[in-house]
């Protein structure tokens, strides 16, 4: 699975000082696009209600024009205000024509995220999207057989690794970026010979452990089939599992069907190996 990079907004205290050094003389001026640190620290959201993101948008058409395909510029890079942060990017990341802008703005609890096209000299707002998760970093990857990439939002991982996984696709027809799967896991890889995206969780003893593969239909991706393993009972005085199979009957909706839910023994091959070979089933 080719990548073109991971961009990491987690905010460390170094960038505030940073900020707060290099802008003591800066003099607003109208709709200039950055507004002083002065004025993020005594005034709570004064940077981000102020900030003109067409006019910081615009300021870079110059460099738009010599944009290399998976090159990316940021206008704005983590810029922290009270318990909040902001990063704006622009890329080429899909084709070598077109170019977008990735607006990404909000804290822990909320994100915020604005798209934007650039045609015939001018920026275009696209849909935007919030959901209720953090994001520590970003990167853009081939998670379908197209040459197209998708976006990856990446959340922190909790103690066991897992971690919530947001990808968005392009739809060129209704032009916007779509919501294509959101996966909380430790592992999710693409096969791009079998066209079939693997998730893992590995949760903690009293939580189920699941593997399951997916495919795209359109710009969504579905579940195709699933299986997991859980305790009978939640303590200490048994380690029995259940082993639970799950297929879709429609191989073209969001549906998975529990097909059978048996007493997990290693000993039983065909359950034994249905949960370590599991990937390597057709």
């Amino acid at each position: 699975m080719k990548k073109i990079i991971i961009k990491s907004i987690l905010l460390i205290f170094g960038i505030l000082l940073f900020y707060a050094c290099s802008s003591k003389n800066f003099q607003n001026k109208g709709d200039n696009p950055r507004e002083s640190i002065e004025e993020i620290i005594t005034k709570p959201n004064a940077f981000h209600l102020k900030l003109n993101i067409d006019s910081l948008l615009n300021s870079y058409k110059t460099k738009i024009s010599n944009l290399d395909k998976d090159e990316l510029v940021f206008p704005l890079d983590s810029v922290i205000e009270s318990d909040s942060s902001r990063v704006v990017v622009i890329v080429k990341f899909i084709n070598k024509k077109d170019v977008f802008a990735i607006d990404i703005y909000g804290n822990w609890q909320t994100q915020n995220i604005y798209f934007y096209k650039f045609g015939n000299g001018v920026w275009e707002k696209l849909k935007s999207d919030t959901f209720d998760s953090d994001i520590l970093h970003f990167s853009f990857e081939n998670f379908s057989t197209d040459d197209d990439f998708e976006i990856l939002f990446l959340g922190h991982p909790n103690m066991n690794g897992n971690r919530q996984h947001t990808i968005y696709k392009y739809d060129s027809k209704e032009n916007y970026f779509e919501k294509s799967g959101e996966f909380f896991c430790d592992k999710l890889s693409f096969d791009t010979c079998k066209s079939i995206l693997y998730f893992e969780y590995g949760g903690s003893w009293y939580t189920p452990n699941e593997k399951s593969t997916y495919k795209w239909v359109g710009n969504k991706i579905i579940p195709i089939k699933k299986v997991s393993l859980e305790l009978k009972k939640y303590n200490y005085k048994s380690f029995k599992q259940w082993i639970s199979y799950y297929e879709n009957p429609t191989q073209d909706k969001d549906t998975l069907v529990l097909k059978y839910k048996k007493t997990y023994n290693e000993k039983n091959k065909k359950l034994y190996d249905l949960w370590e070979n599991f990937f390597d089933k057709k």
